[in-house]
């Protein structure tokens, strides 16, 4: 008996060490685990927000522009990424390319991004507005600038009163023509908040006011120069009687004006908006009778402003509008080289 004892406690002894030794082990996972609990509270939408709000992390802001082939957009892009400089934010640019399903689709893809706000430069009034709906929804603040849609769901609007435009455009025809002549109309790309609403001031100044002034013809260029090039070519062929053309803006009224010199014809008026750097060469050099300059670098540089602070939760009035200013040989040198 005496020999097996020490067998005996030896057994007890080593099972007392291997059950402390799970003790520990099992108090050690549970401590890993209670980790792990932790990390995961970190990366919780709430943490995530609290980390967005630091000033370590750059807000993203999202553009889905109208078309980079126009000079005045991609002045508009320009005066933005000057501000989110300033601002130390980042921009995320896309091109839509005037075309409606690109901009819906890069809008669909600026949400999944998860940028903080969008600015909405919109290519169609109508088609544009479910991309409002998309971005509001993900709970991301909608800026629209320079261009509008049907869909008010957005946040802000930034630019100016298009209809103002038209309106300013009639008042200088008018008066160039003394009331009397026959008018053609270059358009915007049709259902665009520009083209509707710019025309709509052009007829309601010009046209409705002046029973002795005639449009004779109108058709989409699409805000391109080369289209109003040679649209114009073969209105000049149909209508010698034509005095003057009206471009709803001043891509358009370059490729008119074009057309015009070629042709020899210095008795047809051509008149434009926007107030691009060619645009306002063409008035001070006498042969563009007028343009309605369009501040664009003030307007993209407000839509970031108002951006950021949407991100921040400040509020602001639906819309914020900037007048245009017309523009002909007696001022132009005012806005030359700004």
């Amino acid at each position: 008996m005496s020999m097996r004892r020490p067998h005996h406690n030896l057994f007890k002894a080593s099972l007392l060490v291997l059950l402390l030794a799970l003790i520990v082990g099992c108090s050690s996972k549970n401590g890993n685990n209670a980790g792990s609990t932790n990390n995961g509270d970190a990366a919780s939408p709430v943490a995530a927000a609290a980390t967005k709000s630091g000033s370590s992390e750059k807000y993203k802001i999202g553009v889905a522009a109208q078309g980079l082939s126009h000079e005045f957009i991609k002045a508009l892009i320009e005066s933005m990424q000057s501000k989110a400089d300033e601002l130390a934010v980042e921009l995320v640019v896309m091109d839509s390319q005037d075309k409606i399903e690109t901009q819906l689709s890069q809008v669909d893809t600026l949400v999944a991004q998860k940028v903080d706000a969008l600015i909405l430069n919109s290519v169609d009034f109508v088609g544009s507005g479910p991309a409002v709906d998309k971005a509001k929804e993900a709970g991301i603040p909608v800026v629209e600038v320079i261009t509008f849609t049907k869909n008010e769901n957005y946040d802000v609007f930034v630019g100016t009163d298009p209809k103002q435009s038209g309106i300013m455009m009639g008042e200088f025809l008018a008066k160039a023509l003394n009331g009397k002549g026959n008018v053609a109309l270059l358009q915007g790309q049709i259902g665009h908040s520009a083209e509707i609403t710019r025309g709509a001031g052009l007829k309601e100044s010009l046209f409705d006011k002046y029973s002795d002034v005639k449009l004779v013809t109108e058709q989409t260029a699409n805000w391109n120069r080369d289209e109003a090039l040679r649209i114009t070519e073969d209105w000049l062929q149909r209508f010698p009687e034509l005095n003057a053309i009206a471009a709803q803006n001043d891509e358009m009224a370059m490729g008119a004006l074009q057309a015009v010199e070629a042709a020899g014809r210095k008795d047809v008026i051509v008149a434009g908006i926007d107030g691009i750097p060619d645009a306002l060469n063409a008035v001070k050099d006498g042969r563009l009778g007028s343009t309605i300059l369009d501040n664009v670098t003030a307007e993209g540089k407000r839509a970031v402003e108002v951006a950021v602070g949407l991100i921040k939760g400040e509020k602001f009035d639906k819309k914020e509008l900037v007048d245009y200013v017309p523009i002909d040989k007696s001022n132009v040198d005012q806005y030359l080289g700004k």
